[in-house]
C-alpha cells in the first residue's frame, strides 16, 4: 500500500454509511411502531383498539393481531338494537415511516384516515367479501340508526301527552 485511498474504497465506505443511515431510520420508525403491538399471554401479538357508539360494552379492547370488526363487535357484547351497521367507521392514524428516532413528531407526520364499512352487508350476504383487519390504535364507531330518532321523538311525545293530560285533569277538577 502506498498511502493513497482508491475511489472504489471511498464508494464502498459511502455505501456502508448510506446503508447504516437507512437502517437507523427504519429501526427508529420501527421502535416507535413496536409500542403499538403487545406480546399476549399465549405468545401472540396483540393490539389495542377502541370501539365507541352503539355496542353493549364500548371501550378499549386488547385483541389479537389480524382481528376484524365482526370479532371486535362480538368481544364488545354485540351491537345494540339501535346500531346502524351499514355505516360503521374506522378512524386510523397513519404515521410516516421516515421519522428520526428521538425527534418529536410533527403534525405532518401523522395522517388520519376514515374507512367506512358496511358490516350489515357482510352479515346479510354471502359474497360480501372480507371485512378490513384492524390495526393498532384503530377507533371503530358504530352510529345510531334512524329508529333511535323515531323512538326518542315518540318518547318525548308520550311525555308531553302525559303532562298535557295531567294539566287538563287539573283544570277540569278546579271548575
Amino acid at each position: 500500500m502506498s498511502g493513497t485511498i482508491s475511489t472504489e474504497f471511498l464508494r464502498t465506505i459511502r455505501s456502508i454509511l448510506f446503508l447504516s443511515m437507512a437502517i437507523g431510520l427504519v429501526c427508529g420508525a420501527y421502535s416507535q411502531e413496536k409500542d403499538s403491538y403487545i406480546l399476549g399471554e399465549e405468545r401472540k401479538l396483540e393490539i389495542i383498539v377502541y370501539v365507541l357508539g352503539e355496542v353493549v360494552r364500548p371501550g378499549e379492547y386488547r385483541v389479537n393481531d389480524n382481528t376484524n370488526i365482526a370479532e371486535l363487535l362480538a368481544k364488545a357484547g354485540g351491537p345494540t338494537e339501535f346500531a346502524n351497521l351499514n355505516f360503521v367507521k374506522i378512524t386510523r392514524v397513519e404515521s410516516s415511516l421516515l421519522q428520526f428516532r428521538g425527534s418529536s413528531p410533527s403534525p405532518e407526520a401523522f395522517r388520519k384516515k376514515i374507512i367506512q364499512v358496511n358490516v350489515g352487508k357482510y352479515f346479510d350476504k354471502v359474497d360480501a367479501g372480507p371485512l378490513p383487519v384492524l390495526e393498532p390504535g384503530d377507533i371503530v364507531y358504530i352510529p345510531k340508526n334512524k329508529w333511535h330518532a323515531w323512538r326518542s321523538a315518540a318518547s318525548v311525545m308520550r311525555d308531553l301527552a302525559v303532562v298535557a293530560s295531567a294539566y287538563f285533569l287539573y283544570l277540569r277538577s278546579t271548575k
